[in-house]
């Protein structure tokens, strides 16, 4: 498959001189086309950090990074990006939410309005597309914003620890939404956590970051089939992935 995003000897310090910080790298990887990878990590280890590089919101110190072949120069705005704290406005409405990327981006409200309704109803919220966000649960609220880095039907994803402020039960519905539409579109998803379970179950790869400075340790083949329910993560072959990287976090000390 073809790689759509390319990372070249990438790393990034903080400051210079005798209070320099080395945060992240190097680091090199190739993540093909219609791949969903996890950068699987302790805090503090850098995923956060390589997540904004690889949207161009943060410079990199040394190496490269290209996406679709084009050097990541400044902000990426054909991306979908969503972050721990969701970027939903309060003034406007769920529908008005997801529309703003629209309008952002010059396209036709009126000839989306079908797929957005789509969109929110593929997350359960179709019910709620008047209300505003100070109406919603933490999860819904992270649904909306989910549509709102989706509704553009953009190449590359970026999700970085969406559902880490969630309950587990949100979180496990999420999970499937998320699942769910990676599977119906095939974008290029880079997720961010540091739930090993989470990573597992979402992720065609999985690359193990080390403690800070974050480097690859490993990248994991998670060869189970889509989707995975509830069986397959009951099964040998789900808890043995986990086990398995819960040593190498084991040998770190992290756990």
């Amino acid at each position: 498959m073809k790689s759509l995003i390319e990372l070249k000897g990438v790393s990034k310090t903080y400051g210079a001189g005798v209070s320099a910080v080395h945060a992240f790298g190097p680091v090199s990887l190739d993540i093909a086309e219609g791949e969903f990878i996890s950068f699987l990590g302790p805090s503090g280890c850098g995923k956060s950090t390589l997540m904004l590089m690889i949207a161009g919101l943060l410079e990199v110190s040394e190496g490269a990074i290209r996406l679709g072949g084009a050097d990541v120069c400044g902000p990426q705005t054909d991306i979908g990006i969503m972050f721990q704290d969701n970027t939903l406005v309060p003034w406007r409405s769920v529908r008005g939410n997801v529309e703003l990327q629209l309008e952002m981006r010059g396209i036709s409200i009126e000839s989306q309005r079908d797929h957005v309704t789509s969109l929110l109803k593929s997350v359960a919220l179709e019910d709620f597309a008047s209300r505003f966000p100070f109406e919603l649960s933490g999860g819904m609220q992270q649904r909306a914003a989910f549509c709102q880095a989706m509704v553009h039907d953009p190449k590359i994803v970026l999700l970085d620890e969406p559902l880490g402020k969630l309950d587990a039960m949100t979180r496990e519905h999420i999970r499937a939404d998320l699942q769910r539409l990676w599977m119906k579109t095939r974008p290029t998803v880079v997720f961010v956590t540091h739930s090993i379970e989470e990573a597992v179950q979402l992720s065609s790869k999985v690359a193990v970051i080390t403690p800070r400075p974050g480097r690859i340790e490993t990248v994991i083949n998670i060869d189970l089939p889509f989707p995975r329910d509830l069986a397959i993560k009951g099964s040998a072959e789900f808890t043995g992935h986990v086990r398995h990287i819960q040593e190498i976090f084991h040998g770190y000390g992290v756990i």
